[in-house]
């Protein structure tokens, strides 16, 4: 009976890790001239293993990214691939879909393999799915964090 409910707990618990991702991303690229930059990053962005695709919209340098399913999604990469392209992030969000209903104010929270601190006046209720920012610069942990704000 005890080995009936630890297999239960670990059941339920990987659900709970599954249902936990990222769904997808926005970044706003700096440092763009002409279209050939907007097509360097949309490459460099198109190469990253997990992307499944990449939708530009060149008038306000923004590239909208989903994610291959099952697949984990490393915010490092995307930074480097914008970075290896030869820009700047001027505003990374993405939209996250994890189990907990309330962000609270200055909290941390484990998901996705990263920890993230809210970056909030006051406790804010999280939708699923949520668009977060992150508010780090040159997106970068600060201290092993990354800051979220919505």
């Amino acid at each position: 009976m005890k080995t009936k409910f630890i297999f239960l707990l670990v059941l339920i618990i990987a659900g709970v890790q599954l249902k936990a991702q990222i769904k997808t991303a926005e970044i706003e690229a700096s440092g763009l001239t002409c279209s050939m930059c907007s097509k360097a990053i949309f490459k460099a962005l198109g190469k990253v293993s997990f992307v499944d695709t990449v939708k530009v919209n060149i008038e306000t340098s923004t590239y909208i990214l989903e994610f291959k399913k099952d697949e984990k999604v490393q915010i490092e990469a995307l930074r480097d691939a914008v970075y290896d392209a030869g820009f700047a992030i001027a505003k990374m969000a993405i939209v996250i879909d994890i189990p907990q209903k309330l962000a609270v104010e200055d909290a941390t929270v484990e998901a996705f393999g990263y920890q993230f601190k809210w970056q909030l006046k006051g406790n804010k209720p999280i939708a699923a799915p949520q668009k977060v920012f992150i508010m780090n610069k040159d997106i970068q942990p600060l201290n092993g964090l990354y800051l979220l704000n919505f």
